[in-house]
């Protein structure tokens, strides 16, 4: 009985350690991350990473914009879609890859997102942004005051590269 009640008990632990997210909620949360972000530079020739995330449209669309001001600057738009969470980020590549969240990944904490099409390019072909991962670290009545940003990039069909790093909340 001992060894049924520790099995029991460790696929809980295990379950709700995973346990997954809603779209809806995960959304709520990316709203939580509007003001600006900064930390270090993620690849040597890169400026520092500089993040400011705003709630527009009426709460119906959250808007990053990526290195603002700068030559590499870029823009991500989360939004709801019947249900899914997407992702669109207009890149300085001049192509738009589109995410959804992939609610069985995702935690509250952890939000990944996978690569759902997107625009101005050919996935077989062309360098892109294939997937995203953010990792909320801090309070969840004020919203995260840490966030890790990972994600991987494709070309000629195949990863190419994954990076990431840990922005601090400054405003």
């Amino acid at each position: 009985m001992k060894t049924l009640f520790a099995l029991i008990l460790a696929t809980t632990t295990v379950i709700s350690a995973h346990a997954e997210t809603t779209a809806a909620d995960a959304f709520a949360s990316i709203k939580k991350l509007a003001g600006e972000w900064r930390g270090p530079a993620m690849q040597k020739g890169m400026p520092k990473s500089h993040s400011i995330f705003r709630v527009t449209a009426g709460g119906s669309a959250v808007e990053e914009t990526i290195f603002p001001g700068t030559k590499m600057e870029m823009i991500s738009v989360y939004h709801m879609d019947k249900g899914d969470l997407l992702m669109t980020h207009y890149c300085m590549l001049g192509n738009q890859p589109r995410t959804k969240l992939n609610t069985r990944k995702s935690t509250a904490t952890e939000l990944v997102f996978d690569f759902d099409g997107g625009t101005n390019l050919n996935p077989r072909r062309d360098m892109h942004m294939h997937s995203l991962t953010l990792t909320l670290s801090g309070s969840k009545k004020s919203g995260a005051q840490k966030l890790t940003c990972g994600g991987t990039s494709w070309e000629g069909g195949k990863q190419k590269m994954a990076c990431g790093n840990t922005l601090t909340r400054v405003r």
